[in-house]
């Protein structure tokens, strides 16, 4: 268990750039999500960590050391892959004991911890059975299970659920959220599944076209963004253009939009005039027949329903407002509202967030 420091690291392709500068610490027994499209450079950086890619500037630190030219197999990393890569001519233990022999773990030493490991990830019992044996969620324990087992100080994860159907998926990142808990190992989890993501992770770093866009906890990156490409990639997002007319003392922003002034707020003063971008996420929107009362701390403006889709515990509507401005609502009511009805659209103002540099899609 260790921290893990990244500076200036950069790598190209054929000169094409696939990571531009990455700066970014990771502190012991922290799990951290590198989450972006596929080509932003998060499995780039993960292979550099790993040390199966050799970057052309920057550094790598376990610790103190650094570790940028070392080769994979003295860098004391356990790695899970995507498609497993699980040896299929041996049984889960000789799998397990692969890793233990390249280390010279004296025998009783490697059964202990072998036993310890796959009782961790809940497959004791399993040890005689080949990988073909294996459900593809056993199949994937054991591989955790193998890069658990040599007890390295950073464990690397690249895209590990892809393969898995949509439930097994599901409970798998409980199970790894859990225990990587409670080994307490330092972690880096590549994925392009922002609710992955937002799940499992301490931190989330956010990246595009090979530059981190944003880092933080989970609700601070979803409710906060940075960026429209941040909002847009994690989660459904309503966007309005706007500018700034008056910052009340309590740090409310009033801004007028397409649909009609609004109330907000920001983490600081923007000046009056300032284009904006307000964004408004689905879930924050409720839907009323009737106008609802003034208020100070509540937005509203009429809109008519084009779309609804029935999405079980609540409805998902598609509005139009003035201008023809099309806005998000994931609602539940008792008695839905249907296209071609006229509604007002509401949400409360510290429900809504301001993007500052509506023009600047990377860090303000």
């Amino acid at each position: 268990m260790t921290k893990l420091t990244i500076n200036n690291l950069v790598k190209s392709y054929k000169d094409v750039p696939a990571i531009r500068g990455i700066d970014l610490q990771i502190e012991q027994g922290e799990l951290v999500s590198l989450l972006g499209p596929s080509g932003c450079g998060k499995t780039t950086t993960l292979r550099c960590i790993a040390g199966f890619e050799f970057p052309e500037s920057g550094s790598i630190l376990f610790g103190n050391v650094n570790v940028i030219d070392l080769p994979p197999r003295h860098r004391d990393i356990g790695m899970v892959f995507q498609n497993y890569a699980l040896f299929p001519h041996i049984t889960v233990e000789q799998n397990l004991g692969f890793g233990l022999e390249m280390r010279n773990v004296e025998a009783a030493a490697m059964r202990r911890r072998i036993a310890e490991v796959l009782a961790m990830v809940q497959l004791g019992g399993m040890e005689l059975r080949y990988p073909r044996q294996l459900s593809g969620g056993q199949q994937q324990r054991v591989a955790l299970a193998r890069a658990l087992v040599i007890e390295p100080q950073v464990l690397l994860l690249d895209e590990p659920l892809a393969n898995l159907d949509a439930k097994l998926r599901e409970e798998m990142r409980f199970f790894i959220r859990s225990l990587q808990k409670r080994v307490g190992i330092t972690t880096v989890y590549v994925t392009h599944d922002q609710a992955e993501a937002m799940v499992m992770s301490d931190r989330i770093v956010v990246m595009f076209d090979g530059v981190i866009h944003q880092v933080g906890p989970p609700e601070e990156v979803y409710v906060r963004p940075v960026s429209r490409n941040v909002a847009s990639f994690i989660g459904l997002s309503n966007f309005l253009d706007a500018h700034v007319v008056k910052v009340d003392s309590n740090g409310t922003h009033h801004i007028d939009t397409a649909v009609g002034p609004m109330q907000c707020r920001f983490d600081r003063p923007l000046e009056i005039g300032r284009s904006v971008t307000l964004l408004v996420r689905p879930e924050a929107v409720t839907l009323h027949r009737d106008p609802p009362l003034p208020s100070a701390d509540h937005n509203a403006f009429p809109c008519r329903v084009r779309e609804r889709h029935y999405l079980g515990q609540i409805d998902d509507y598609e509005l139009e407002g003035a201008g023809g401005t099309i806005f998000r609502a994931q609602h539940a009511s008792r008695v839905p509202h249907q296209p071609g009805e006229s509604v007002w659209c509401g949400f409360a103002a510290d429900r809504a967030w301001i993007i500052a540099n509506p023009e600047k899609e990377g860090i303000p």
